[in-house]
């Protein structure tokens, strides 16, 4: 059986840009055409969902941004999904300008982690389009960001950044990569990045996204997971789909057939209990204890 919930499945999903295309598609939350709204979220028992706000590295009036997307996105949430825990996170460190103390107001707002950039360059760091290193700035943002006990994201990041960005963080997450070993790709991550955030006690999110599989959704999904598994990473293991920020393909289309794939990947050998930790009890008990330290 599932790990259930008044007979439904639960779910924890690391990642979707569902706010942001809500905002600027003029989507309501409760139904929509997206991958991600509350009629195909009634599917699970349980459903925790983070929603991270888009920030691209070179967007005009950045915090700005993030309060239009944020705001408006939390009056489409209200009421709409009694089965939903929504959490929020913003994807693109270009959102505090020069400006680390900003970092407060994503504390207050409720943000659970920050990705440090999108695939180009900010103030902080450089992402995978990029060469550019972890920058002194970027490295007063992280104990920041540690202080506060925001997670530091490392998904988008390349590998310079990478490593500098992983020996300072308290608390990291890779939201949404994939295992490089799998699917050659720099927005992949290596097996000695998965093993440091593992020693961190670090979550990641398997995505989605079908250039980032290389293959059959579940196929690729499967060997990712028995990789993982093999680096002895069998609890940092999570989802984190991209949904409504990435093109995917059969059986998640969209979140309704996010049981689907885990009949699938149940069928192909993964067990129920490996599934449960993997869609949702890992990452849930990541955020429970970053939350008690």
């Amino acid at each position: 059986r599932f790990l259930i919930e008044g007979g439904f499945m639960r779910y924890f999903d690391l990642h979707c840009d569902t706010a942001y295309e809500c905002c600027f598609k003029n989507k309501e939350f409760s139904k929509n055409d997206l991958a991600v709204s509350a009629d195909k979220g009634a599917v699970f028992g349980k459903w925790s969902q983070v929603f991270a706000v888009w920030i691209r590295d070179d967007a005009k009036s950045p915090y700005e941004l993030y309060r239009t997307v944020l705001d408006g996105f939390k009056k489409k949430l209200d009421g709409t999904a009694p089965n939903l825990t929504p959490y929020f996170a913003v994807e693109g460190g270009a959102v505090i300008g020069h400006n680390s103390d900003l970092l407060y107001n994503l504390k207050e707002d409720g943000v659970k982690y920050l990705t440090l950039t999108w695939n180009g360059e900010n103030r902080i760091a450089g992402g995978s389009k990029t060469e550019k290193g972890l920058t002194r700035f970027g490295r007063e943002v992280i104990k920041k960001l540690n202080s506060l006990k925001i997670c530091c994201d490392l998904s988008h990041l390349n590998d310079k950044s990478f490593f500098a960005a992983i020996e300072q963080a308290e608390y990291p997450i890779a939201s949404h990569s994939n295992c490089r070993a799998v699917c050659d790709v720099k927005r992949n991550l290596t097996d000695e990045q998965l093993k440091l955030i593992a020693q961190r006690n670090g979550i990641i999110g398997l995505c989605f996204y079908t250039k980032f599989l290389g293959g059959d959704t579940v196929e690729r999904l499967y060997e990712n997971i028995c990789h993982m598994a093999e680096l002895g990473l069998e609890d940092n293991i999570a989802v984190g789909s991209d949904f409504d920020g990435a093109e995917t393909e059969a059986p998640v289309r969209s979140l309704d057939g996010v049981p689907a794939l885990y009949k699938a990947l149940n069928e192909k050998g993964i067990g129920k209990a490996m599934l449960d930790k993997i869609f949702y009890l890992n990452a849930q008990n990541y955020f429970d204890k970053t939350a008690s330290v």
